[in-house]
């Protein structure tokens, strides 16, 4: 699985990570909705049934509640109890809610959305990045590749040095909107690095497409910058479709 990535450029921390007891019940209830547990449309266990769960105080267990109704995914009402709100409520760009996922969880369109989402984002980053990028920003972005190199056999230490390369990337766009997306960008390349994960392609092959952003980068090719990384996202994206065609294949043979 990849490793946990550092998303300091957010305005604040996941409050599932947080410590006490509001936390725990933030970060366990979010799970079990995200991941299913709690379907959508089921009713949440009774407050009593919660609160010994959790041992936690009815004023705790109220506050958590509050926070998972602020990212959509319960609703509370007289006699009809609080229930799991249907998927298209949710905040899906909720830093929480994207990292409560599990790669058993995420559905075929999902995984897409996720990479839609960076070719959205990261080519027009790395073509800023081109434009604007320092001496600081160039060092930091060739750091993390030469760490992917170095742990061409280790993907968590792989997947670790990617995550790093593509928010240095992010970084040197000098861009203050991009570059507060990091958080975002960065828990989504964490699910999507742990998908891959599954399929456990050669790591090496994805280094040459990393290269040439860095190269573009460094040698102010706007183009070159923008194509590298559309093909690095590309490569990505044909791993995912290559886990979904395992899962088909897996769900066909068990079904």
């Amino acid at each position: 699985m990849a490793a946990n990535i550092n998303t300091s450029m957010t305005s604040a921390p996941a409050l599932h990570k947080r410590g006490g007891i509001h936390g725990t019940i933030v970060g366990a209830i979010g799970t079990d909705i995200v991941t299913g547990v709690l379907a959508q449309g089921e009713r949440l266990p009774s407050d009593q049934e919660m609160m010994a769960r959790f041992q936690a105080s009815r004023t705790a267990l109220r506050e958590a509640l509050k926070v998972l109704s602020s990212k959509g995914l319960i609703e509370s009402r007289q006699r009809a109890g609080t229930r799991v709100r249907p998927r298209s409520d949710w905040d899906l760009l909720d830093l929480d809610v994207l990292s409560w996922h599990t790669p058993e969880s995420i559905s075929e369109s999902f995984a897409a959305d996720l990479v839609e989402l960076r070719q959205l984002i990261e080519p027009v980053a790395a073509k800023l990045a081109a434009d604007r990028a320092t001496s600081d920003d160039l060092t930091r972005i060739e750091a993390a590749y030469l760490r992917m190199a170095a742990n061409v056999d280790d993907y968590e230490g792989f997947y670790a040095a990617d995550v790093a390369f593509h928010l240095a990337v992010l970084g040197a766009s000098r861009n203050q909107l991009v570059q507060r997306l990091a958080g975002i960008i960065g828990t989504v390349l964490n699910l999507s690095f742990s998908l891959q994960s599954q399929v456990r392609i050669p790591l090496r092959e994805s280094l040459e497409s990393h290269y040439q952003v860095f190269e573009g980068i460094r040698d102010r090719n706007r183009r070159g910058a923008e194509r590298a990384m559309r093909i690095t996202i590309r490569r990505g994206r044909n791993t995912l479709s290559q886990m979904s065609a395992i899962r088909r294949k897996s769900s066909q043979q068990t079904g």
